[in-house]
């Protein structure tokens, strides 16, 4: 079967995963506190305990020392439940207002990453990978759990809830499929993660640990320079990111297409 003739296929079955799969959100390389992603009070409730967060990343140099990339808060205070950070010199990680820094998390500029950040309350410890292998972890405080009802931004620190933004701050670069959820990933489930490619998808066996996938930030309110743009996946492999080897064949054994 031709695979232009299977994509047409798989967008009757499946239009909105196949025409968003490859397509990335950019954020401009000018900084400016009006460029951002935001998703009000977004159901966190499941992650009180446990959630992991993972993306593909490339950032670009636009010149300023931080980029938040991801921002989530509750309170109207300065303090963030979950603040991740682009910076050349070391990625840094604050959860419940209380920074990791390591220089083993620096991301490369102009370079696709794959970024992983997973919590558990039951061990207090959070850990940070990058392309498939963990490479820094701290404790937490014992007994603080995440909070839900908060704001969630992509591309800017909230010094208040819902704002505050600062141009100094803001993040440049593309991202691609984000998700959010609601369990810690095990190294393995990330390292396979990763070896899937930027054009794979997550595990089906995961799929009710979703907490937010890469749609719910395509179809966010936008603001200023953000544009969402066609990725480099080929068609091959947008099929394989929505179906399985068994179910691909399943398809071409029952639907004659030559």
């Amino acid at each position: 079967m031709k695979p232009t003739l299977m994509l047409v296929f798989l967008i009757q079955l499946f239009p909105s995963q196949v025409l968003s799969l490859g397509e990335v959100l950019r954020f401009s390389s000018t900084p400016s506190t009006n460029n951002y992603v935001i998703l009000n009070n977004p159901d966190f409730s499941g992650m009180e305990t446990s959630f992991t967060i993972c993306t593909w990343i490339r950032p670009r140099n636009n010149g300023n020392t931080v980029g938040v990339w991801f921002s989530y808060q509750v309170s109207s205070s300065d303090d963030n439940e979950i603040t991740i950070n682009n910076n050349p010199g070391s990625t840094w990680n604050c959860l419940f207002s209380d920074n990791l820094v390591s220089s083993a998390t620096s991301l490369e500029f102009d370079v696709w990453s794959h970024y992983c950040d997973s919590w558990d309350f039951s061990t207090t410890t959070r850990r940070v990978y990058k392309n498939g292998e963990e490479v820094a972890n701290k404790a937490t405080t014992s007994g603080r759990k995440l909070q839900a009802g908060g704001v969630l931004v992509l591309g800017q620190d909230q010094n208040s809830r819902g704002g505050g933004f600062q141009a100094s701050q803001a993040f440049s670069g593309d991202l691609y499929n984000l998700v959010v959820l609601d369990k810690t990933l095990s190294s393995e489930e990330i390292s396979d993660l990763y070896s899937k490619g930027r054009c794979g998808e997550l595990d089906p066996d995961l799929s009710d640990n979703v907490v937010l996938d890469w749609l719910d930030f395509l179809y966010a309110q936008r603001n200023g320079d953000v544009t969402i743009e066609r990725g480099t996946c080929s068609q091959w492999e947008l099929v394989r990111g929505i179906l399985n080897e068994e179910l691909l064949e399943h398809l071409i054994n029952h639907h004659q297409f030559n």
